[in-house]
C-alpha cells in the first residue's frame, strides 16, 4: 500500500507542476515580451513633383501609415539622406513633412521607427534631383531658345523654326511652361510650350503690334508682358504699355498706363501674385527708372529723382535690330534688359549705365540699399572678391537673372564679338563664362 500511495501520489503531481511551469513560463513570456513581440511596420510615402525635377525641389513625405501590430512606436526618425536635419518626434504624425532639395543628386531616404519595446522598423525610399538650368536666346542661327546646365555644359536646343524666338521665361512652381516671344514677319507675338519644346500655343494676336517680355505670376495663373498695341494699329515706340493676359490664353488687358510715357520689361514678384517691376521713363527726366506696380497703381522705385542714365533696362539693344523682322521698336535708347528679383523677393538686380560702361547693382526690395554687383558679393562670401573680377567696366553687362538653386547670379556680358552669357558665384565670387558661340542672351531659370 505505502508503494501504491506514493506512486498515485507521484501521479497526481504531475498535473499540478505542469500547471505551474505553465504559469512560470507565462510570466517569463510576459516579461520578455519584447524578444517575442512584433517590430513595429515603418510605411515611408514620397512624393516629388513629376514635371520639375530642377533644384530647388520640394519634396512631400507622408509616415502616418506606420503602425505598431502589439504596441505603440514611441519615436520615429526620418533621415532626408542630404545631411540636413532629421524629422523626429515621439507620436506619429498625420501631417506631411516636406522638404527642400538644393543640390543636384540621388538620395536615400530613411525612416526609422521604434516601440516601446525596443524593436525597430524601417522604410526607405529614393529621391532623384537634376541640376540647375538655364533658359535663354542664342541666336546660332537665327533666335531658337536654348537650355543648357547652370555650368554651362550640356547646351540643348529646345525650338528652333524659321524665325526669331527672344525672352524666355518658365512659370514658377513647376517650371513646366515656357512663354516667349516670337516674330511672324508681320509681329512679335507671346507663345508658351513645355521645357521641351512641344505642345506650342500663341497666345496673343496683337498684329501688327509687338509683343515681348513675358513674365509669369508667381501663381502662373497669368503672363505679363510689354506690348506697343495702339488703338490705331500704329505702333511704335512711344506707345509701349504693360499688358496681361491669362496662362491659358484669352482677354489681354492693359495694365499700366504710362501716357505719354511707355513701359516695358515687366518682371513679376516670386512672392507676391500682384506686385510687378517694369521699366518706364523717369519723372521729368530724360532716362529711365525702375517702377513697381502694386496691385492698383504704379510708382517710381528707383531712381525716384529726374536721372538722364538708365536702370533697368540698360542694355546694347542695337545688335538685336539686325536681322530681327519685324524690328523690337523698343522706345528710344531703351535696351532689352529686365530688372530681376531674388528668388525670396527680397532683392532686386538690374542693369545701369550710369557709369563709364552698363554694369549691374543689386537693391533690397524697396529700393533702398543700393550696391554694385561686385560689393553685394563681397557682402556674402568671406575675404573679397578681387577688384574687377565681377564687373568688368571695360565692357557692357546687363540680363541679370538669379539660380533658383541660391548658388549665384547669371548676367550677359558683351565681349570682342559676341554676347555671352556668365555666372557670378555667391560663394567666392568666382566669375565663370557659360556659352560661347553666337549671341546669347536673356537668361532664364525659374521665375
Amino acid at each position: 500500500m505505502p508503494a501504491t500511495v506514493n506512486a498515485i501520489g507521484r501521479r497526481g503531481g504531475k498535473p499540478l507542476i505542469a500547471v505551474l511551469l505553465l504559469i512560470g513560463l507565462m510570466v517569463g513570456l510576459a516579461a520578455c515580451r519584447g524578444f517575442f513581440g512584433q517590430a513595429p511596420i515603418a510605411l515611408l510615402v514620397v512624393t516629388a513633383p513629376t514635371d520639375d525635377q530642377e533644384v530647388p525641389v520640394t519634396v512631400t513625405f507622408d509616415i502616418s501609415g506606420s503602425t505598431d501590430p502589439d504596441g505603440t512606436i514611441a519615436t520615429y526618425d526620418l533621415d532626408y539622406g542630404d545631411g540636413s536635419t532629421h524629422a523626429t518626434g515621439t507620436v506619429v504624425p498625420t501631417a506631411e513633412f516636406t522638404h527642400e532639395y538644393t543640390v543636384a543628386g540621388t538620395y536615400t531616404v530613411t525612416l526609422t521607427v521604434t516601440d516601446n519595446d525596443g524593436r525597430t522598423g524601417m522604410d526607405t525610399d529614393t529621391v532623384t534631383i537634376g541640376p540647375a538650368m538655364l533658359t535663354f536666346a542664342s541666336n546660332r542661327s537665327d533666335y531658337d531658345i536654348w537650355r543648357m546646365m547652370a555650368d554651362g555644359t550640356n547646351p540643348l536646343k529646345v525650338l528652333e523654326t524659321s524665325s526669331d524666338e527672344l525672352f524666355p521665361d518658365l512659370v514658377r512652381g513647376t517650371r513646366g511652361m515656357i512663354a516667349y516671344a516670337a516674330e511672324d514677319t508681320i509681329s512679335w507675338n507671346i507663345w508658351k510650350m513645355t521645357v521641351e519644346g512641344s505642345s506650342n500655343a500663341q497666345l496673343t494676336t496683337q498684329t501688327p503690334s509687338n509683343q515681348i517680355q513675358p513674365s509669369w505670376s508667381k501663381n502662373g495663373d497669368k503672363i505679363a508682358y510689354a506690348s506697343n498695341w495702339h488703338v490705331t494699329q500704329t505702333p511704335s515706340g512711344a506707345t509701349w504699355e504693360i499688358w496681361t493676359i491669362p496662362a491659358a490664353g484669352g482677354s489681354q488687358t492693359p495694365l499700366t498706363t504710362q501716357t505719354p510715357s511707355w513701359a516695358i520689361a515687366p518682371a513679376y514678384s516670386p512672392v507676391n501674385n500682384n506686385i510687378l517691376l517694369f521699366v518706364s521713363e523717369s519723372t521729368a527726366g530724360t532716362g529711365t527708372s525702375i517702377w513697381k506696380w502694386n496691385g492698383s497703381s504704379a510708382a517710381q522705385l528707383y531712381p525716384t529723382t529726374a536721372t538722364t542714365d538708365h536702370y533697368g533696362d540698360a542694355s546694347t539693344a542695337n545688335f538685336l535690330t539686325t536681322g530681327l523682322t519685324p524690328e523690337l521698336d523698343l522706345p528710344s535708347d531703351a535696351g532689352i534688359s529686365k530688372p530681376a528679383w531674388s528668388p525670396d523677393g527680397t532683392k532686386i538686380a538690374f542693369s545701369t549705365d550710369q557709369g563709364t560702361s552698363i554694369d549691374i547693382y543689386v537693391m533690397d526690395a524697396d529700393g533702398t540699399d543700393v550696391e554694385t554687383l561686385e560689393a553685394y558679393v563681397n557682402s556674402l562670401i568671406t575675404g573679397s572678391v578681387t577688384s574687377g573680377q565681377i564687373t568688368d567696366t571695360a565692357k557692357d553687362e546687363f540680363c541679370p537673372y538669379w539660380l533658383e538653386d541660391k548658388s549665384g547670379l547669371a548676367f550677359v556680358r558683351k565681349g570682342t564679338t559676341y554676347y555671352d552669357i556668365y555666372k557670378v558665384s555667391f560663394s567666392n565670387g568666382a566669375v565663370t563664362k557659360l556659352t560661347s558661340i553666337g549671341d546669347n542672351v536673356t537668361p532664364a531659370t525659374r521665375r
